[in-house]
């Protein structure tokens, strides 16, 4: 977040915060503090953060974690802040102060938003710091921030104010890269990013008074314009109009809300909200001992595969009583069931009698008949199980917020696989049923599909009639996809048939692939057995189509 950033945050919220109460402070990350505030007609959340990676300033209207035991700064907070009277920048620099009131005096909250050596500091009415989020010893380069002693700012470099003039720009600046060093190092305000913009213009031809000129015009008139772009090394945010724009992909209301949904994707992709590692971690481990014990059954099955020759070697002793006697112990028997018919040996045990010998062997195809019932039982349910954690393993890696990981978390911890989370009945909510996928069809129809097994359950079971078309990818792990037909009668349009499948493939697996082979059958061949884990059902009869994976935009959610 760089300087006109959080010029236009701070400006936007500088008169909704300004007079709101503190209701509550609560630390999602170790770098990041939320303050839950009443501004005397609604509430707000006003997200701070001096991550390296993820500072910025700005109000939140997304879902973090809020830790039961808050850490020290984060106590100290709450017990001193009570209203935030006033917020103002402070210069040309990304420093933020809060005035603030509490039940022992007045603060002021200072939020050094400086990349990696941001910090939160509270200092009382005299200046002298109460205590901050990071405390830092005086040392070469860098000042000392320590409970006690008098708050000072980071010391800036005299530089020419833009707002005030435009600067002249030496003629020793010939390129691009010589331009940009020259904004960062000589003109305030400035950021990298909005050099290397301007910059880029520079490259074009354009004369670097003219370019000054009209962004001093845009900072001075705030001209906004928040929107996310993609750029060929993935998305990024503008917020002056009228810049060389790539695609644009969002445009949005406010500066807040720009961020918000740009820094909260980050935040949880980089791990720092939820726990998709973790549990990663848990469903790979579960996945290979899994795959190792459906090794260890295969190989016994494979030894038990001639559980059939004990009773038809029974069957020959019996046919061949006449030639048996007790004491003996092998006997020479023809068995006429080949072609041609091969004389065969059979050991026996001396002291039995010949029907008991019989017996004998009728009693091993018993007992091995059992053992094979049961490896193929262990076998199947072993398959059971790696086929559901595979799919598990789909759910984390397309989990985008804490709430769809939340979700496969409590399916993990319904499996035993993970510990249940002990909540205090002041934070127990009422579970919400699964989030579901949702467009419509080149026709108008409805396309539903789930993003983890209880979601795909909930399709499957729930959503999915007899004459409905269901999806999923052919032998891999992947969404369950329904086309619901309505009131439609007749075959349903190839195009639409063709569109729900491409979304199957790329809700799979499969997604990166050129093509990708989905089954596609009626509602009525789909059943779910008895017993088994939510999102594994059952598919009689189906064909398959081979066709490009797709992907809608990821508010495609009901």
């Amino acid at each position: 977040m760089d300087i006109f950033w959080l010029t236009a945050v701070v400006d936007e919220v500088c008169g909704t915060v300004a007079g709101s109460s503190v209701n509550k402070i609560y630390q999602p990350t170790a770098e990041t503090l939320i303050f839950k505030l009443w501004t005397g007609r609604s509430t707000v959340r006003l997200l701070v953060s001096v991550d390296s990676r993820f500072g910025r300033l700005h109000l939140t209207e997304k879902e973090y974690p809020n830790p039961f035991t808050p850490p020290r700064f984060c106590q100290l907070l709450r017990a001193r802040l009570s209203t935030i009277c006033r917020i103002e920048q402070l210069g040309d620099d990304r420093i933020v102060a809060f005035t603030v009131t509490g039940r022992e005096g007045d603060y002021r909250l200072i939020a050094e938003l400086t990349g990696r050596f941001g910090n939160l500091i509270l200092i009382d009415h005299q200046g002298r710091i109460v205590d901050a989020l990071h405390r830092v010893q005086k040392n070469e380069g860098h000042r000392a921030i320590l409970p006690g002693i008098t708050y000072c700012l980071p010391e800036q470099q005299a530089r020419v104010d833009l707002k005030q003039e435009v600067p002249r720009v030496p003629g020793s600046v010939q390129t691009a890269q010589e331009f940009k060093g020259w904004l960062l190092d000589q003109v305030r305000p400035m950021s990298v990013q909005q050099a290397a913009a301007l910059a880029r213009e520079f490259s074009q031809g354009t004369s670097a008074t003219a370019i000054l000129a009209r962004f001093r015009q845009k900072l001075v008139k705030r001209q906004h314009a928040p929107r996310m772009v993609e750029e060929s090394t993935g998305p990024a945010l503008r917020l002056f109009e009228g810049e060389c724009d790539e695609t644009v992909v969002q445009r949005f209301e406010t500066a807040s809300a720009a961020l918000d949904d740009y820094y909260y994707a980050r935040q949880f992709t980089a791990g720092q909200i939820g726990e998709g590692r973790d549990i990663a971690i848990v469903v790979a481990r579960a996945l290979k001992k899994l795959r190792k014990r459906h090794d260890n059954i295969s190989k016994e099955q494979q030894k038990t595969e001639t559980f059939e020759q004990r009773r038809a070697i029974g069957n020959l002793l019996l046919a061949n009583l006449h030639r048996i006697k007790r004491g003996m112990d092998i006997v020479d028997v023809v068995d006429y069931t080949t072609d041609p018919p091969q004389t065969i040996t059979v050991d026996l045990d001396p002291r039995l009698t010949p029907q008991e010998n019989a017996q004998r062997y009728f009693a091993r195809y018993k007992k091995e008949k059992r053992g094979v019932d049961h490896v193929a039982r262990r076998l199947k349910e072993t398959e059971t199980e790696i086929a559901w954690l595979e799919e598990i393993e789909l759910s984390i890696a397309e989990a985008k917020t804490p709430d769809a990981l939340e979700e496969v978390r409590n399916a993990l911890s319904d499996a035993g696989l993970i510990r249940t989370r002990e909540t205090p009945a002041t934070r127990q909510k009422k579970k919400a049923g699964p989030v579901l996928r949702r467009t419509i069809s080149p026709s108008g129809l409805t396309i539903l599909w789930g993003r983890n097994p209880r979601s795909n359950d909930e399709i499957s079971v729930r959503h999915t009639r007899a004459e409905d078309l269901w999806f999923h990818a052919h032998n891999q792990p992947g969404c369950h996809l329904v086309l619901q037909r309505g009131d439609r009668k007749g075959p349903l349009p190839e195009e639409d048939i063709y569109f729900a499948a491409t979304l199957a493939a790329g809700y799979s697996r499969g997604q990166n692939d050129h093509k990708v082979e989905v089954m596609v059958t009626e509602g009525k061949q789909v059943k779910k057995p008895k017993g088994v884990p939510p999102g594994l059902v059952t598919v009689k009869q189906y064909r398959t189509l081979t066709v490009p994976p797709r992907r809608m935009e990821e508010n495609a959610d009901k």
